[in-house]
């Protein structure tokens, strides 16, 4: 084990960035870069595809609670391993498949790990080691996913436009392998707390079936599932929603616009956090998102289209951020894997149907217009049921 205690947590704060990257670079973020090569390779439809997307999101339910659970039971050494061989492994595949049936059987096999190097598995990483300071340990391990959405989305499609998109994926996929069990190595060095926290707030029920029975819980859960189902349905498709007006290769820049911004909205939620409860943050960051998706539904020049990304970018780390700080607010530490793996269960329920709805709607309308609106209403209903939940006092009403 690591000798020093005040280094530990530092040293998996760093550990949680780097599983950031790879999480949001190859998958949250790629998921446009695959779809757009997939379309244009294989002359599939954008509903096919799309379908792919909702399997990944399907595939994660029993994922996110598999890693809730053994994160609590064993730490996140054998999360993170098999995160990166479930991810890795897809990835290497992905450049190979010549059959639709093979591409649900990838996205599944993602689908599966991607909460092991994802929100679930960093957020349930961090919380035995920090109490005051759990807010800015994620939002620092959370910068991880801005620096992967905007480096590796533009480096797969320029590499791709080079070598070939078999070629890349199989560079994708060999080099998340090696970097994440290089993280496995070290996790195993940190190893955990000795005397995690085990204070748990306002004497809220712990069993799954008390925790769903409880409406704190669906206060917290539904706009989340809301607020992501719109930007995932935005990030899944936003390489061939742009490509419709520019190149493939400005398209992925547009990726990078949105993961700088990201990295920038995460900053200001910090500071904004000091004076407004997470709740209040959580609705304007929602209003926010959708006023960017909704400027990108009317842009039609490139400087529009950037302007639209950069609006929307800037809320879509606070929107995956701000979940398990409200999660640990209103339960504790104490079986805090498990906890926020039930939210996460519903929040990719709705990241999984919105891409899928997207897809039917641009192939029954022919273009993207109505999809965005449809998300736009998705990011006003969440903002509006978490700002009743505010009003009624049930999350957050304090502030963090």
């Amino acid at each position: 084990m690591v000798a020093s205690g005040s280094l530990r947590p530092v040293l998996s704060t760093v550990i949680c960035f780097v599983m950031a990257v790879l999480a949001w670079g190859t998958v949250f973020y790629g998921h446009s870069v695959y779809m757009d090569a997939l379309m244009r390779e294989h002359g599939w439809s954008a509903s096919l595809v799309s379908s792919a997307v909702l399997v990944f999101w399907i595939a994660s339910l029993p994922g996110t609670l598999f890693v809730g659970m053994l994160v609590d039971r064993k730490g996140p050494v054998p999360v993170v391993a098999i995160g990166g061989l479930c991810i890795g492994g897809g990835l290497y595949l992905l450049g190979q498949i010549t059959e639709h049936w093979q591409m649900y059987v990838i996205y599944a096999a993602m689908g599966f790990g991607y909460p092991a190097l994802a929100a679930a598995a960093i957020s349930a990483t961090l919380t035995p080691w920090f109490d005051r300071g759990f807010g800015v340990a994620l939002g620092i391990a959370l910068t991880g996913a801005s620096v992967g959405g905007a480096i590796v989305p533009p480096l797969m499609v320029q590499h791709s436009a080079v070598h070939g998109f078999d070629v890349t994926m199989t560079l994708a996929g060999t080099v998340v392998l090696a970097i994440v069990f290089a993280a496995v190595f070290l996790l195993y060095l940190v190893g955990r707390p000795n005397s995690p926290d085990r204070h748990v707030a306002d004497a809220v029920p712990y069993s799954m079936l008390a925790i769903i029975g409880h409406w704190r819980f669906w206060a917290i859960a539904i706009p989340a599932a809301l607020g992501l189902g719109g930007q995932v349905g935005l990030l899944a498709h936003q390489v061939p929603i742009i490509a419709m007006h520019i190149d493939q290769v400005s398209a992925a820049f547009m990726v990078t616009v949105v993961a700088i911004s990201s990295a920038f909205g995460r900053l200001l939620v910090g500071l904004l956090s000091r004076y407004l409860s997470v709740t209040v943050l959580a609705a304007l960051s929602y209003i926010l998102h959708g006023t960017g998706i909704a400027l990108l539904a009317v842009a039609d020049t490139e400087v529009w289209i950037l302007a639209a990304c950069a609006v929307a970018g800037l809320t879509v780390g606070a929107i995956v951020m701000l979940p398990p700080l409200i999660v640990r607010h209103v339960y504790g530490t104490d079986g805090f894997g498990r906890t926020y793996a039930m939210v996460n269960v519903v929040m990719y329920v709705f990241a999984g149907l919105s891409p899928w709805m997207v897809g039917v709607l641009r192939d029954a309308m022919g273009d993207y217009s109505a999809a965005l609106w449809m998300l736009v209403v998705l990011e006003v209903l969440a903002a509006g049921f978490i700002l009743g939940a505010l009003r009624y006092r049930s999350v957050g009403n304090d502030q963090s």
